[in-house]
């Protein structure tokens, strides 16, 4: 795998977490989807700290796919300013990240 990454980002409700982690795989943008919780934020909004619970989604991809993976996100994602966070992968399996790279579509 050239760059794999592992794009973040945190939903509401666990259905659009579901239905945009589907949408991603359908397109060959992503090769796993990891949803997990839900789990409370806690983070400034509009000059106040709000609480939420939130479902956190986690996305393997390749970082040539980002700027796609985060146009789709930002076009699905219900927040008006949602999480979209990449974070490189430096290490892992010769044998998990070549099964990644055939997944995706470039």
């Amino acid at each position: 795998m050239d760059d794999p990454i592992i794009v973040s980002t945190a939903l509401t409700e666990r259905h659009d977490a579901e239905r945009l982690a589907r949408l991603l795989l359908e397109e060959k943008l992503i090769a796993c989807a990891q949803i997990l919780g839900p789990g409370q934020s806690l983070y400034w909004w509009q000059g106040k700290i709000e609480e939420t619970s939130e479902i956190f989604l986690f996305l393997k991809t390749d970082r040539s796919l980002f700027k796609r993976v985060e146009q789709r996100i930002a076009a699905e994602h219900p927040y008006q300013i949602p999480e979209i966070i990449a974070t490189p992968v430096i290490e892992g399996s010769a044998d998990y990240l070549a099964w990644m790279k055939g997944e995706l579509s470039k």
